[in-house]
């Protein structure tokens, strides 16, 4: 019979599931490496060997039978063992039917990368049953509120009048139609300046007549008397999507200090702004909202910029950067994962900020732009930390570093991006909050998240998949639609970057 091998820490897990999560001490292991094999097998990321059979001088591993965590050899309705093979054949592009040791290997390395990531992402204080919801249920796909918006039938101009009409406002066609990769943009001339507010506090009214559910419409004011645009959701099937490639074409020859692209906004024209204008950045959205991916698509922006920055990386889950290690500018040459090093790392910024600081004092300069150009040997440095969340809760000692960068990093050219899935007060505190005023939301579950990462509502109305709000200081907010980056586009980007640099 097969069997998976887990190390100590991961039987404390498995315990601290039993007891604190599930509150059944008596309950089984394989419970918890099923939730384990559920969530590994949703992230898209390949595989990696450290997941494999722990080393036996590790300590004393705990052993799982096969029969225990796929139900094998039991009557078929607690038998899950054919189903798992034929998910990890399409998944692996393998023929697992076949090969039983290959299976059992990659089983092994599934259990264990879920479990790690479950390790980083619940907490024993939070609801261990909100936690698979959130995971496993409601962001897994693109149900609840967001298929309203991606099924169904396109909305054409006279099921938008009939809307209109229905929530008291009259309203004529201005302009053709325009659209863009996942709305369609209807121009409307208002009969009345009191048709404005109607319809402003009408939108989810309109939604509702139109068929969209409690998708977001967009509104906004355009030149010219009583012109308004309605942005409209199309079915996903219709959706365009816009690969990295794009984004990439639109920032060349770019001057900005460092110029970045999370995206396309409504009509898909590429969103560029200057991160060392921001000064700092806060990136936030719920599990399958597309975090992530956007996250990628601002550092690959960095990376082929004129003058890229050194980057240092901290990624307490160590997934999503790892195709990033090895990439010639980054800060200690890998990604940083155990929270300890990376609290280090912040302090050894800051560090670096006071001796900056100093640097412009001798050179009679207010920032590092009119510091280089007295021939100061300084460059830009970007600190990017995904997942904020496990940084901030506990006592990790991150937030003294984060906030005092936050405060006086900007005129020494040292910039934050910060991300994570649980916006959250306590995640982003009020110093935090005070010193960046730039944010990108992504879908959220719901208002009150939206109001923590843009200070208003309207991330839990988006559609998933890189839709996102941004909000930049001194900017209106703009909704945009995330590029499509793959995991081949950030190896190509920095073996490609890592060559030029040579």
């Amino acid at each position: 019979m097969s069997s998976l091998f887990f190390t100590p820490d991961e039987r404390q897990f498995f315990e601290r599931v039993l007891e604190t999560g599930l509150n059944d001490r008596r309950g089984h292991f394989w419970w918890v490496v099923r939730f384990a094999l559920a969530q590994s097998l949703r992230m898209e990321l390949p595989i990696d060997d450290r997941y494999g059979v722990p080393p036996a001088g590790g300590g004393p591993r705990s052993e799982l039978e096969l029969e225990q965590i796929t139900g094998y050899g039991k009557d078929a309705s607690q038998d899950y063992d054919d189903s798992l093979r034929l998910l990890l054949s399409i998944r692996h592009q393998e023929d697992l039917f076949v090969d039983n040791k290959r299976y059992v290997e990659l089983l092994q390395k599934h259990a264990r990368r879920g479990l790690e990531f479950m390790k980083a992402a619940w907490r024993p204080e939070s609801s261990f049953h909100d936690y698979l919801l959130d995971e496993l249920y409601i962001h897994s796909g693109y149900g609840g509120v967001q298929e309203e918006a991606v099924t169904g039938d396109l909305i054409d101009f006279s099921t938008v009048m009939q809307g209109l009409k229905q929530i008291g406002v009259s309203a004529t066609l201005a302009a053709n139609t325009q659209e863009g990769p996942r709305l369609t943009r209807f121009s409307l001339t208002l009969a009345s300046v009191e048709d404005y507010d109607r319809l402003k506090k009408g939108l989810d009214d309109l939604a509702f007549a139109i068929g969209l559910g409690s998708a977001g419409i967009g509104l906004a004011r355009e030149q010219g008397e009583r012109r308004v645009v309605l942005d409209i959701p199309r079915p996903g099937a219709t959706w365009h999507d816009v690969p990295w490639s794009a984004i990439r074409a639109a920032l060349d020859g770019r001057q900005e200090f460092l110029p970045v692209s999370p995206g396309v906004d409504v009509l898909g024209k590429p969103v560029v702004f200057d991160l060392a204008e921001t000064p700092h950045l806060f990136i936030a959205g719920a599990t399958g909202s597309g975090k992530s991916v956007c996250l990628n698509a601002l550092l690959l922006s960095l990376l082929v910029s004129n003058r890229p920055p050194e980057l240092l990386m901290i990624d307490p889950k160590g997934v999503d950067f790892a195709d990033f290690n090895g990439y010639k500018r980054l800060r200690g040459g890998h990604v940083v994962t155990d929270m300890a090093l990376a609290v280090e790392a912040l302090r050894d910024v800051v560090l670096e900020m006071e001796k900056r600081q100093e640097i412009l004092r001798q050179h009679g300069a207010r920032n590092i732009g009119e510091a280089q150009a007295q021939g100061a040997h300084i460059e830009r440095l970007v600190v990017v930390v995904d997942e904020l969340a496990d940084f901030m809760m506990g006592k990790s000692g991150a937030e003294e570093p984060l906030i005092r960068l936050a405060q006086k990093a900007r005129a020494t050219g040292i910039h934050l991006l910060l991300a994570t899935q649980r916006p959250e007060a306590a995640t982003f505190p009020g110093l935090l909050r005070a010193n960046i005023p730039s944010r990108i939301a992504l879908t959220v579950q719901k208002s009150a998240d939206s109001r923590i990462i843009l200070d208003e509502g309207g991330a839990e109305n988006l559609l998933m998949r890189g839709d996102m709000l941004i909000k930049l200081a001194g900017r209106d907010t703009q909704r945009a639609h995330g590029a499509r980056v793959e995991a081949a586009d950030i190896r190509a980007t920095v073996a490609a970057m890592n060559e030029k640099q040579k």
